[in-house]
């Protein structure tokens, strides 16, 4: 009992919760406004859909593989349902627009991987450029002058207190998966195939099948996240999405998922992801250059990623049992 007590107090997890408690007091002291109602409630929205791309995120990295490609197809999606919000459509058509098309479109990173065998920071780097090139093909740009009913949920859909609506998509989403990372057999084979895939094929897993569903489950989650992020104005751009990939790799990272596979936590990317998104705005209320939030970024993904890989270093991986949404 002593041990898992010692283990729970010496996770990832918890020293994230530790850490995330001291920016916040040392925000309090330091610069109160950022504790302004505006602000927190746009810093609420930004976790958001943060974290709901970072969750199909962690599915993908968990399976020892990445997706560059993100920040291109949110904003594929973000035009085409700036395209549909024109002709009026309500957000309930919207949202699964939006599922749809970002699985679809995830889908086909997944073809790429597993029927071309092309590594999948390759095959996701060229969808980048396919995705980016296609919204400068067909848009010169931007979609403005959209109706009201395609901002409802950013300035129409409130919780009380005001609190953005987007929230409440978040905590459905968080809940859903720490459900299924915990107790679907999918999880189990995802786990199985980020510590060795030899081994999980070797168990009766279908590896490029596997990983095929877990592109396209993750590109939902995706597709939401650019439901967030789509219709928060009344104009949409091809580059909505640009360079947020790197963000929710960073929070996937930071949360103590291993960059390699085969382990990490769910929680842990929930606590990665909210210390991501403070950055920006705690350096504007600090009277700091903005220029310093990538870099802050940067610097996050590096050390995450030497840590994780100490962590490889020093002990030999093995298949883990999921427990407490998933492995430590």
């Amino acid at each position: 009992m002593n041990r898992r007590k010692k283990a729970s107090l010496m996770s990832t997890e918890f020293f994230l919760a530790v850490f995330l408690l001291v920016i916040l007091v040392f925000m309090r002291i330091a610069a109160k406004e950022f504790y302004s109602k505006n602000n927190f409630m746009s810093l609420l929205n930004t976790y958001s859909y943060t974290l709901i791309a970072s969750i199909g995120m962690e599915m993908i990295i968990l399976t020892s593989n990445i997706d560059v490609s993100t920040g291109a197809l949110i904003s594929v999606v973000c035009l085409l349902l700036a395209a549909i919000g024109k002709l009026g459509a309500p957000f309930a058509v919207l949202l699964p627009v939006a599922m749809a098309a970002g699985a679809f479109l995830s889908f086909l990173n997944g073809l790429l991987i597993t029927k071309l065998k092309i590594p999948a920071i390759v095959a996701t780097l060229a969808t980048t450029q396919i995705f980016q090139g296609s919204l400068n093909m067909v848009s010169e740009g931007s979609i403005y002058d959209l109706p009201a009913s395609y901002t409802w949920l950013a300035f129409k859909a409130k919780l009380p207190g005001g609190i953005p609506a987007s929230v409440l998509i978040c905590l459905i989403c968080t809940v859903f998966g720490l459900i299924f990372m915990k107790y679907s057999r999918f999880s189990r084979k995802i786990y199985a195939i980020g510590n060795n895939k030899t081994s999980a094929r070797l168990t009766g897993i279908n590896v490029e099948k596997t990983i095929l569903a877990t592109y396209a489950f993750a590109g939902v989650f995706f597709g939401i996240s650019a439901v967030i992020i789509g219709t928060a104005g009344q104009r949409v751009t091809t580059t909505m999405g640009s360079g947020l990939e790197m963000t929710f790799i960073a929070a996937v990272v930071l949360g103590g998922t291993s960059s390699a596979g085969g382990s990490g936590t769910l929680l842990g990317t929930v606590f990665g992801a909210f210390i991501l998104s403070m950055i920006s705005p705690a350096i504007n209320y600090l009277g700091i250059s903005s220029n310093w939030s990538d870099a802050i970024k940067g610097a996050v993904i590096l050390i995450s990623v030497l840590v994780s890989a100490a962590r490889n270093i020093k002990k030999k991986r093995v298949i883990p049992s999921v427990s407490g949404g998933g492995v430590s």
